[in-house]
C-alpha cells in the first residue's frame, strides 16, 4: 500500500499537539534546509532583466524595493530602482544614498541575490 502524504494541516496539528521539544529541534533544522534549498533554486533562475523585490535584507530600509536586475556579479546582483522604490529610498532617513530629486531610478549594487524575489 502507498504511502501517503501528510497535509501541511496534519502536520501543523502533530506540531501543535504532539511534538517534543525533540521533534521541535529537529523541525527547524528541516526547515532551515528547505529554506536554502529554495533559495538556492530561486537565485540560479534569476537573470539579468529580472524584475524583483528586495526581501530579507539588511539594512531593513532596502526591504520591499523593487527594480531590475542588471548585473549579476558572481552571488550579489545591481537592481536598477524603479520610479516608485527610488523615491521611496530617497525619502527614507538614512545618508548611504543621496540622489537628486529628479532622479527616477537608482542603480543599487551589491543585493545579494537570496534576496531578490521574482515578482513576474
Amino acid at each position: 500500500m502507498p504511502e501517503s502524504i501528510p497535509t501541511l494541516q496534519s502536520a501543523t496539528d502533530f506540531v501543535l499537539s504532539h511534538s517534543t521539544d525533540d521533534d521541535l529541534t529537529r523541525l527547524a533544522a528541516t526547515i532551515k534546509q528547505r529554506r536554502t534549498a529554495l533559495a538556492s533554486i530561486r537565485t540560479a533562475t534569476l537573470t539579468t532583466g529580472a524584475t524583483v523585490r528586495i526581501a530579507n535584507i539588511k539594512p531593513k530600509f532596502l526591504d520591499g524595493l523593487t527594480g531590475r536586475i542588471v548585473q549579476i556579479d558572481g552571488t550579489h546582483a545591481t537592481v536598477a530602482l524603479d520610479a516608485d522604490s527610488t523615491d521611496r529610498l530617497r525619502h527614507t532617513s538614512q545618508s548611504r544614498y543621496i540622489m537628486p530629486t529628479e532622479t527616477t531610478s537608482f542603480d543599487l549594487r551589491g543585493i545579494p541575490l537570496t534576496c531578490c524575489l521574482p515578482t513576474g
